[in-house]
């Protein structure tokens, strides 16, 4: 078996047009302060220390809407940042990828039971790594309507490094 390539999540800006970047950003940045103590932890930590406006003393004190803004433009250029984002929008659609990942299961790909933030956060998989896998979550996509049809694109990337661990 070849070496897969993980890549990082800040390439997936490659894949993402401007309005979906800034709806996952947003879906991100409002489950923040809903997210699992865990998760709320490595995100806030990281956008603690990176996302910083004049004249606000911490990033809780940012309104959501400068807040946004930069995590954006953070997210286009920082794999940690991008990282946290999508961890965070993860947890949020987590139904929308289990109903991917059970798919899958149905048709005999082995996506495990578990993949949470903590394995998912290092990257993914690009599509010609895993084709069947790629080949559903497309089938599945196009009988969605935007944003629901990228939220199944971006939920199989989440999905695609988990095919590849033992």
């Amino acid at each position: 078996m070849t070496e897969t390539n993980v890549l990082p999540w800040v390439e997936v800006n490659e894949m993402m047009d401007d309005e979906y970047r800034q709806l996952v950003v947003a879906e991100a940045l409002g489950h923040y302060p809903k997210a699992s103590p865990e998760l709320n932890k490595f995100a806030l930590d990281i956008l603690k220390k990176t996302i910083q406006v004049n004249g606000f003393r911490s990033f809780q004190s940012i309104p959501p809407h400068m807040a946004k803004i930069q995590v954006v433009k953070e997210f286009k250029v920082n794999d940690l940042v991008a990282a946290a984002v999508i961890c965070l929008w993860a947890e949020k659609q987590h139904e929308l990828i289990e109903s991917l990942a059970k798919a899958a299961r149905d048709a005999n790909i082995p996506v495990p039971e578990s993949w949470g933030w903590q394995q998912a956060r290092y990257g993914f998989v690009q599509g010609e790594d895993t084709p069947e896998f790629d080949q559903l979550a497309t089938d599945l996509s196009a009988q969605k309507t935007k944003p629901e049809s990228d939220h199944y694109l971006l939920a199989a990337l989440w999905l695609s490094h988990s095919l590849h661990e033992k």
